[in-house]
């Protein structure tokens, strides 16, 4: 004979909560995910300019750099470089949030994230600084002022952004291979069902 028992109401509450914590669990891991694509594009930005582009412009002179910048970076980079750097600081920040709202407080997970946060706002605050002076190219300037634009671009814009960027992306390797995401959400596991609690129960 089979006996079934209803369950307690509290087992309905409990579960609710639970599928609440695993889909702002996703939400988190989903916002990670796009930051890290994000600082990816933005790392692979500053290795691709400092690395090849650097020396080639140096070679080529200031004259074919500020020709190139006024049609790339003052034309639809205008639009680009802005949605990349600020889209990645408030992703990475947003997730920061949500995995704090999670109550995900493994410090394989939080401390690198934390510090994602940071160098993205260095980032951010370093673009600030070279942002006005890659605009100043829209004008005409002599010789001596470009080349002074041009060495403070590099300086600000790229190395210096760089020492931030590159980290940056590193902290966010770092969090995937905390395996961040993986298994249940940490607010989960505190939903226990209490013992003796059973949706139903068999007897012979």
């Amino acid at each position: 004979m089979v006996v079934r028992r209803a369950a307690e109401p509290g087992s309905f509450a409990i579960a609710a909560l639970s599928k609440e914590a695993t889909t702002s669990h996703t939400r988190t891991r989903l916002l990670f995910v796009a930051a890290t694509l994000m600082s990816g594009l933005l790392a692979g930005g500053v290795v691709d300019r400092v690395i090849v582009g650097g020396p080639a412009w140096r070679q080529l002179g200031t004259a074919s750099w500020i020709e190139y910048s006024r049609l790339a970076d003052l034309g639809a980079g205008l639009f680009v470089y802005p949605i990349e750097g600020i889209g990645a600081t408030l992703l990475i920040l947003a997730a920061a949030v949500s995995n704090y709202l999670d109550g995900n407080n493994r410090r394989a997970v939080a401390i690198p994230l934390y510090c994602a946060v940071a160098l993205s706002a260095a980032g951010l605050l370093l673009t600030l600084k070279a942002a006005p002076i890659m605009l100043s190219l829209a004008r005409a300037q002599p010789d001596v002022a470009i080349q002074h634009a041009f060495d403070e671009f590099f300086l600000w814009g790229l190395y210096f952004r760089g020492t931030a960027e590159f980290p940056r992306h590193g902290r966010h390797v770092g969090v995937c291979r905390s395996g961040m995401g993986a298994g249940k959400p940490p607010a989960a596991d505190r939903l226990a069902e209490p013992s003796g609690v059973r949706a139903s129960q068999r007897k012979d």
